[in-house]
């Protein structure tokens, strides 16, 4: 795992940290604690950045989040998410986002929201752990290259 950016809020408290898996081409933000969403969003653009940059040349398609340890209900963001971010993260190449489930059932309730939005261009999958997420990724990411 390639660790791209610890992104710290104004106390300096890290709540995510962006990295790369080579080895199964996928970009992980790995979410902890708290933030507010506007925070949330200024995390997701970094992991928007890297798509434009470096995923497409990498062929890279899918976006993982890991919000194992993510106390927050973001589900005021998930219309950002699906009409902003996804939109330009899809012509950058982005094809899956895959969010691995918080126990908090806040921030569970915002991946599901986030997972019901059907006609977004890029669909979202839920695991309840990393290493689901990358067993499905192992056995279906060649599918996503178009």
């Amino acid at each position: 795992m390639n660790q791209i950016a610890r992104i710290e809020n104004a106390d300096g408290d890290v709540y995510a940290i962006l990295s790369y898996q080579p080895s199964l081409n996928y970009l992980l933000m790995k979410w902890i604690g708290f933030c507010t969403d506007e925070e949330l969003k200024q995390a997701t653009l970094h992991m928007l950045k890297w798509q434009q940059t470096e995923g497409d040349p990498y062929n890279c398609r899918v976006h993982v989040h890991d919000t194992k340890e993510f106390d927050v209900a973001w589900v005021d963001t998930v219309d950002w998410i699906v009409n902003d971010f996804f939109d330009k993260a899809y012509d950058a190449g982005l094809r899956l986002n895959i969010s691995v489930l918080s126990p908090d059932l806040f921030s569970k309730l915002s991946s599901e929201a986030l997972f019901q939005q059907l006609g977004s261009k890029v669909p979202t999958q839920l695991f309840e752990t990393l290493e689901a997420a990358e067993s499905w990724i192992r056995n279906n990411g060649s599918t996503l290259n178009s």
